[in-house]
Order: structure tokens, then C-alpha cells, then sequence
């Protein structure tokens, strides 16, 4: 893909222009572009890679896996996202594995050049600092949650995030297994609070996605359990 083409996928995404508007001609040039398909793994877990990746379009999913085979997903990563922060400065295996979920497109730079980047672009520099922190923040908050707060807890306080707080019904395209996995505990833990919120008529349960028919209820049951 040439120069031009790169070009406009920028200018036509809001979310990375935020990052790339300033980028230097001599950077710019050395940006390639790549597609993905659903299920196909971007980055192995404990394997080097030799660029810095901004995600253009589409969802991945990021996620630890354990020896066992047990997942934990860290987060979903969207349009504008980057990945690869951590380990491209002493090229370092990735902690993660990161899977495309739909349709991926991204641009990905060869280190040398994100080196080079980041040295004479101080608004990426700046942007780039500030989103990592952002970032170090939301993975502090939530790891304090994990180790403190129960189950239900933490489950009522997801869906809540998911629906905005909104009392009007909404479908989230989620499963048992996915949550378990956002969770890192078994699937029956998980169903057992699933159930309990549908008893409670916050939820109902459908084979490939959840509803969430009343949110204050799920406002209710977070707050009664912040004490268990």
C-alpha cells in the first residue's frame, strides 16, 4: 500500500488521526497496513514481534493464557487502540495473546521507526504517554476489584458499564464462557450468579447473549454486595 492510501486511512479515521496527524513525512512512509479475519491470532503470547500496531477497524480480544489452557481476557481493544507499547522498547516477548474478533484493519510500524517517531513527534509522544497511563489506571482499578470484591459484585458492575445505566432493555452478543473468562473462575460460578440475577428479574439468559431487562435492579444488587 503507498503513501496515499496510508494517507487517507487516516484522515478517514477520526481515532487514529488523533495520533498520526502530526506524524513526520520520513515516519509516515515507513507505515504498512494489514488485514485480519475473525478467530486469527495477531500476537502470540511469549513471542517477539518487531512492531508497534494501531488498530484502524474491528475488535480484538486480549487475553492471558495459563498453562492449563485457562483464559483471562484483559480488555477488548477497538478502533484507535494500540498494541505492542510495552514490549517494543527492548523487544520483549508479548505478555498477551491478541485475537481478532471481527474484521480487523491496522497499521503497524517496524520499531526503528516508532523509535524514531516518538522522538520527533512530541504530540504522539505526549498521546501516546497519556493513553498508556490511561490505560495502567483502568488495569489497577480493575485488578483491585478482582482481589477484593465478590463475584456478583463485579459481574452486576460489568453489565452495568455495558448498558450505560440505561432501565431500557438491552442485548449484549456475550456468553457464559466469554465472562468466565473476563472473570478468570469457572463457568459455573458464573451461572450461579446469572441465575441468581435473573430470579431477581435483572437478566435474562439466552443461549448466545445475555438482556438486561431492568438496570436499577442490577444498580441494587452491585450495592448490596460491595459487603460480602
Amino acid at each position: 500500500m503507498d503513501l496515499k492510501e496510508i494517507s487517507n486511512i487516516i484522515e478517514n479515521n477520526a481515532d487514529v488521526y488523533k495520533m498520526l496527524k502530526y506524524c513526520p513525512y520520513a515516519i509516515l512512509k515507513h507505515w504498512e497496513y494489514q488485514q485480519y479475519s475473525p478467530g486469527e491470532i495477531i500476537c502470540r503470547q511469549g513471542e517477539k514481534y518487531d512492531h508497534f500496531l494501531i488498530i484502524v477497524e474491528g475488535y480484538v480480544n486480549i487475553y492471558f493464557m495459563a498453562e492449563n489452557g485457562r483464559k483471562y481476557i484483559q480488555s477488548i481493544y477497538k478502533s484507535g487502540n494500540f498494541i505492542g507499547e510495552l514490549e517494543i522498547f527492548h523487544h520483549k516477548p508479548y505478555i498477551c495473546f491478541v485475537e481478532a474478533l471481527t474484521d480487523v484493519k491496522i497499521l503497524k510500524i517496524k520499531q526503528q521507526y516508532f523509535l524514531q517517531w516518538i522522538q520527533l513527534d512530541i504530540h504522539a509522544h505526549t498521546f501516546i504517554t497519556e493513553t498508556i497511563c490511561d490505560h495502567f489506571y483502568d488495569l489497577s482499578q480493575k485488578a483491585g476489584e478482582d482481589t477484593l470484591y465478590s463475584l456478583k459484585k463485579r459481574i452486576c458492575n460489568y453489565l452495568l458499564s455495558c448498558c450505560q445505566g440505561k432501565i431500557a432493555t438491552t442485548n449484549l452478543k456475550i456468553e457464559k464462557r466469554q465472562l468466565s473468562e473476563m472473570f478468570a473462575v469457572t463457568s459455573r460460578s458464573v451461572n450461579r450468579i446469572l441465575q441468581y440475577l435473573k430470579a431477581e428479574g435483572a437478566i435474562e439468559i439466552k443461549t448466545d447473549s445475555l438482556i438486561i431487562k431492568d438496570s436499577s435492579i442490577l444498580v441494587r444488587i452491585e450495592k448490596q454486595s460491595q459487603y460480602d
